[in-house]
């Protein structure tokens, strides 16, 4: 079976469930009405299953103590990683994504400061989870950063610009220990 047909057979159950429950009314009389999605994910954030992001108008967020990283992206870096090195390469790698949504695409020595941050920081990842057995785990750390730094439509609309304007472009690992 090819990867589409395993991904449709796997989801079909669940989408069939899903319509069932909708158009049934959601079950047992006298049961809760079922959640909106905005509930469901403030239910997750209240029991800790996802981290509490803040969701503010601004792009650049809430960074009371200017170091920057979001606050609420450092307090979910502080709380998963108690590793020293690996709670600082995750924060070198917040550092690095929040400078992509903050800068102005038109300036290019910016853009290429910002890139070689970027560049800094997975070459940190690299030193601190080494070996194939833990690029998993810097992979994660990189791609889950990236969803909290990207977490609403406006900031995830300068990120896309962000990598439009980096696209085609070429970037190299520096040499040498590259973590802050």
């Amino acid at each position: 079976m090819n990867g589409t047909k395993r991904l449709r057979a796997h989801w079909f159950p669940l989408a069939l469930a899903w319509a069932l429950t909708g158009c049934s009314g959601g079950g047992n009389a006298g049961s809760a009405p079922a959640l909106t999605p905005q509930e469901h994910v403030a239910q997750l954030e209240a029991s800790g299953a996802l981290p509490k992001l803040e969701r503010t108008d601004t792009i650049a967020g809430i960074d009371a103590n200017a170091n920057g990283v979001r606050d609420d992206i450092e307090q979910y870096i502080e709380k998963k990683y108690s590793v020293p090195a690996e709670r600082a390469a995750a924060m070198q790698t917040a550092r690095a994504l929040q400078q992509t949504i903050l800068l102005d695409t038109n300036d290019a020595v910016k853009l290429e400061e910002v890139s070689k941050a970027g560049m800094r920081a997975a070459k940190c990842r690299g030193l601190v989870f080494p070996g194939m057995e833990r690029f998993s785990e810097a992979y994660a750390m990189s791609r889950d950063i990236e969803a909290m730094t990207t977490n609403t439509k406006d900031r995830l609309l300068i990120y896309i610009a962000y990598n439009k304007a980096v696209s085609g472009t070429v970037s190299q690992l520096p040499e040498g220990d590259s973590c802050e």
